[in-house]
């Protein structure tokens, strides 16, 4: 366990983002420095303001004392060092921003008893050398004088660049597990329990991945058991409910006779939606595809409910499609059921139409006028079990498995169902459906 919990440490995403956030500041910092030197440094060591008493001695015997301004013009010329001549006779410079010896006695570093010193003005080194009747100022070149500024904002956007990539792709790889994780919740979310996250990682995020793979696993394992109980008691249930059926022919008195029929035929409709639901979900209920006429098949669904209620409107008065008749007719049964049941006692509108941008497609509205459905809720009204009736108000038939087989029918066959709801104005599921076939 402590060898486990050393790994942990060795390898945390904590102590990755530290080592991460380290290099960064000493790249920059390497970075900065290198640009201050390249750029702004005081110069190579053989420049003037490193060894201003052999320059100044050099210069001031070219020059000459005293000094000749042919011989400073020269000077400054080829070796580009302004200079300012101020004696009683001769007053000369190179460059007029070179202060005059006025400006410069004034200055705090001015040093009366010495013969060669430097003063700094304006963060510029000067050397002055006393002469016979007066001062020779030499202001040397600084690597700075040569700066291009736009080279410096071209160094500086790719520095800022190249480390703005490195930091991204460090920090890409460093959190790259993230997608797969977030992926692989929103299978889980969706019921898919077939694929493991692989997360090759040993920090905190392949921690996260081990357990939400455990996770998984037990929640499948779970389920599994539940639906193999469920099973198990639909499949035990009809025998007894077949003696009961056959019992209750017996009973004279009509009114429990009709309750007891009542009670078993709504428990055989459940058990028949819960052993559908799961052949569907298991593969092992195949569709039989054959071509029918959708028109017919809607009216036979309907004819089972109270026609006065209901209010179809097609586009056709025929539409040969392919698919499994009697399963599309139990989504459609089911649906129409439940509009039925949350009218309210309004009518249902039903209408067959098509898009003229989609000649592959049938599509199939059912609308009520009932209370329609919360927007937190329709996410869900195709989960098993799930009822928007929380009541079990036994005027609403029904154990939440007719809209899961629904769904589960029409996946089957590549089909779409949509839902729009208002609550107050009521909801309208949306079929679109596959031809497959060239209608007749």
């Amino acid at each position: 366990m402590q060898k486990k919990n050393k790994t942990k440490i060795r390898y945390s995403i904590f102590f990755k983002l530290i080592i991460l956030f380290v290099i960064f500041i000493v790249i920059v910092n390497l970075s900065i420095g290198f640009l201050v030197s390249r750029f702004f440094g005081k110069g190579p060591p053989g420049s003037p303001e490193h060894f201003p008493n052999l320059v100044n001695k050099y210069v001031i015997s070219s020059i000459g004392n005293p000094p000749d301004t042919n011989a400073a013009r020269k000077f400054s010329s080829e070796f580009e060092m302004n200079i300012r001549i101020e004696t009683s006779t001769v007053h000369w410079t190179s460059d007029e921003s070179i202060p005059d010896i006025a400006n410069v006695i004034r200055d705090n570093e001015f040093k009366k008893t010495e013969n060669v010193f430097m003063i700094w003005k304006k963060s510029r080194p000067y050397f002055i050398n006393k002469i016979d009747g007066g001062y020779i100022i030499l202001a040397p070149w600084l690597p700075r004088d040569m700066i291009n500024e736009t080279n410096i904002v071209i160094y500086a956007i790719l520095i800022i660049t190249l480390l703005a990539a490195l930091l991204y792709f460090s920090l890409s790889w460093i959190f790259g597990p993230v997608k797969k994780l977030s992926d692989g919740v929103k299978l889980i979310s969706e019921g898919n329990f077939n694929n493991n996250i692989e997360v090759n990682r040993k920090d905190e995020l392949g921690n996260l991945a081990d357990s939400i793979n455990e996770m998984k696993d037990n929640i499948s394992n779970m389920m599994k058991s539940k639906e193999t109980l469920l099973i198990d008691v639909s499949h035990e249930l009809r025998s007894p409910l077949t003696r009961i059926k056959l019992a209750n022919e017996f009973i004279e008195d009509k009114n429990i006779n009709a309750k007891i029929r009542d009670d078993v035929k709504e428990m055989e409709l459940m058990i028949s939606e819960l052993l559908d639901t799961y052949r569907m979900e298991k593969g092992n209920d195949k569709l039989y595809k054959l071509n029918f006429d959708l028109i017919n098949l809607i009216n036979k669904a309907i004819a089972k409910f109270d026609l006065n209620s209901i209010h179809v409107n097609s586009q056709f008065k025929e539409k040969i499609i392919s698919g499994d008749e009697r399963k599309i007719e139990t989504a459609i049964h089911n649906i129409i059921d439940n509009a039925v049941k949350y009218s309210d006692g309004k009518p249902v509108d039903i209408e067959v139409f098509e898009n003229s941008q989609r000649k592959d497609l049938v599509y199939v509205s059912v609308k009520d006028k009932g209370n329609g459905i919360a927007e937190e809720e329709l996410k869900k009204i195709f989960e098993p079990f799930y009822r928007i009736d929380k009541s079990r108000d036994k005027k609403i038939q029904g154990y939440g498995l007719g809209l899961s087989l629904v769904k589960k029918i029409l996946d089957g066959h590549n089909a779409e169902i949509k839902v729009n709801s208002k609550p107050g104005e009521g909801t309208e599921f949306l079929i679109s459906i596959p031809v497959s076939i060239q209608n007749h």
